[in-house]
């Protein structure tokens, strides 16, 4: 084989040393992607081990114990009835009932802002109501709830302020959150009513559909059964409740300690809300009750507000079109009948002209 001036006896070898530089890119890339999987792997095995070392810290702030037998649930299971029956009647006061799709709660002692209620979006910026504008905390919650806690020593007499019941039925949901801390102190305690669910940690909802990432930790909760949240479950990270975990309805009571220095809203001195509660009461209209609990439910597709309200969006969209062509159509008819008008009108000195108008 001839050899060139240079030295090359290919022309393939001249262009490779012109163009180190491709060769290097090229082997590294190379190295790159053999080296991928690997790293893949290192990183899928540090996530997994991030994930269980959280676990294990939400898991030391968790307590729980089974506390009311099936009949000490039954019956005060009739009493949160009674409660939804007061709320539908628009008995309480106006900030102690709060609705959501597939889920009503109910303020007893303190109520608070949160969510599309906040005037301004954020943690921190939660509000305790003022003084008297929920309902006060029924006896029956003393002395059918309260005090079974205090006397297995779940929380020390005295510590409860605040009451919410939660009425969830089929497919309803709590998004990820943490109890305001600025709020309310800890423990964080919540008794479960009507059927067995499941409290989950570390979620990420998404809507539209609604999908809810994998969980840190996921809790049962037991009919019956109390939850303690402290520490590192209940202040540095979220929990939640998904919609798949409420197969049936269910309550819960979340008993809780207000901060003596919690921020309170602002009150009018003027307004309304400070009437006494006789006077407020005979002014409340019945409220539209959620959805009644089909047992059916369970086993069939769940669709939410969030889904359902996309669906009215397209519907509007589709109405919105056909309005369009419908109210073209019509200001073709009205311009054809003003014509036909006008056209009569002009004519009417000449009978022997007739106009014939065609129809399109």
């Amino acid at each position: 084989m001839k050899m060139s001036a240079g030295g090359f006896t290919d022309l393939r070898e001249k262009l490779k040393a012109m163009t180190p530089h491709r060769e290097e890119q090229r082997s590294g890339g190379e190295k790159r992607r053999r080296r991928s999987p690997s790293d893949e792997d290192d990183e899928e095995e540090e996530e997994v081990m991030t994930r269980e070392l959280e676990a294990r810290k939400v898991k030391r702030g968790i307590a729980q114990a089974r506390v009311f037998t099936p009949e000490e649930c039954t019956h005060i299971e009739a009493k949160i009835d009674e409660v939804v029956a007061r709320g539908e009647r628009g008995l309480y006061r106006e900030h102690t009932v709060d609705r959501a799709p597939l889920r009503n709660k109910y303020f007893f002692g303190e109520g608070y802002t949160y969510g599309p209620r906040l005037e301004r979006r954020g943690p921190g910026q939660e509000r305790l109501y003022s003084k008297g504008e929920v309902d006060e905390i029924p006896s029956w919650v003393h002395e059918l709830v309260i005090s079974r806690l205090v006397a297995r020593g779940l929380i020390p007499e005295g510590f409860v302020d605040s009451a919410v019941i939660n009425d969830y039925q089929p497919g309803g949901c709590i998004v990820s959150h943490v109890d305001p801390i600025h709020i309310f102190e800890r423990p964080i305690v919540s008794v479960s009513f009507f059927s067995d669910s499941a409290l989950c940690f570390g979620c990420k909802f998404q809507f539209r559909p609604i999908r809810v990432s994998e969980p840190v930790l996921c809790v049962p909760v037991r009919r019956g059964s109390v939850t303690v949240l402290s520490g590192y479950a209940a202040d540095d990270i979220t929990h939640c409740i998904r919609p798949q975990d409420i197969k049936e309805r269910r309550a819960v009571i979340i008993l809780r300690k207000t901060r003596p220095n919690a921020p309170r809203l602002d009150t009018n001195p003027l307004s309304p809300s400070i009437t006494l509660p006789s006077e407020r009461r005979h002014k409340l209209k019945a409220k539209r009750s959620h959805r009644k609990a089909d047992p059916d439910a369970a086993h069939r597709p769940r669709i939410l507000e969030m889904d359902k309200e996309q669906q009215r969006l397209s519907l509007f969209s589709r109405q919105d079109r056909r309005g369009s062509a419908d109210s073209e159509n019509s200001w073709r008819r009205v311009d054809a009948a003003s014509l036909y008008k006008h056209s009569h009108h002009t004519h009417t000195d000449a009978p022997s002209r007739q106009v014939k108008m065609r129809r399109h």
